[in-house]
């Protein structure tokens, strides 16, 4: 059965590379995107700024994203692309000549797939800078191109929001292709932490309570308590009560029975 540590080892065989990016800020983004779902591998060819990473917007950018941005690699494309016999180049341009077209979902699925079979291999995707996008010479160099389907009447896309995109279907795929769920959030009461499940008894206390105040407003028979008995108790059964809460509502019935008590 395949786990997550199964799913984060194939997702470190796709090496993300950047081209030219010119803003720092970008670099710090693209390594938040990626760190926050599974990706390893960051690069940037050609850098128009040097040591990009440390540029204080690009730390600022990444979030607490600072191991991936500190591991980023720096170097010519075709240096950075080598060990990678699939290399996806993103341009939102249709060109002369270009390698073949492929959709993104197809992209992502064949991408994993390739990953999933032979865990010796790796894939690139790369991304030109943020004007111009890649050149037809960095173009070449890649095996297949794709595309965001995005508004044609406004194509516009940050880089790095671009990059999230691909690198969210990327990872749904790479989940598919491993048929491992979704991991369900552990959450205790709520989202509180120190949140503890009401016992059965705690849970009694409050019924036999609200059936009490029940009584003594009218609106319950003591001579034919079933309806809202059982009424009560699914409420009970289908919802998850915690300590605090059953202490709220108990003291709300508290306080209703002192002040009715008052009135005589």
């Amino acid at each position: 059965m395949k786990t997550e540590s199964d799913l984060s080892a194939l997702l470190s065989r796709v090496r993300w590379v950047m081209v030219s990016p010119t803003h720092p800020g970008n670099l710090g983004a693209a390594a938040r995107a990626l760190m926050a779902t599974g990706f390893s591998q960051l690069a940037v060819a050609n850098p128009v700024v040097e040591q990009m990473h440390r540029d204080e917007q690009a730390v600022s950018m990444a979030s607490g994203a600072d191991a991936l941005l500190s591991a980023c690699r720096y170097g010519e494309l075709a240096e950075l692309i080598g060990p990678c016999r699939r290399v996806v180049g993103f341009t939102a341009r249709a060109r002369e000549f270009e390698p073949k077209r492929i959709e993104l979902e197809q992209a992502a699925d064949e991408l994993m797939d390739w990953l999933a079979q032979d865990p010796s291999e790796q894939v690139a995707l790369v991304f030109g800078p943020e004007r111009s996008g890649l050149t037809n010479a960095d173009l070449v160099r890649c095996s297949h191109l794709c595309s965001l389907d995005v508004n044609p009447s406004f194509s516009s896309l940050n880089l790095s929001q671009a990059m999230q995109v691909v690198a969210y279907l990327c990872r749904r795929s790479a989940r598919a292709r491993l048929s491992l769920p979704l991991p369900i959030p552990q959450t205790s009461g709520a989202g509180r932490p120190t949140a503890k499940p009401a016992s059965r008894e705690m849970v009694n206390g409050l019924h036999r309570h609200l059936l009490d105040l029940a009584q003594a407003v009218g609106q319950l028979d003591p001579a034919n308590p079933g309806r809202m008995d059982e009424r009560l108790w699914r409420l009970w059964n289908r919802a998850e009560i915690y300590e605090d809460e059953v202490q709220l509502l108990r003291g709300f019935l508290s306080d209703v029975q002192r002040v009715l008590k008052r009135q005589g």
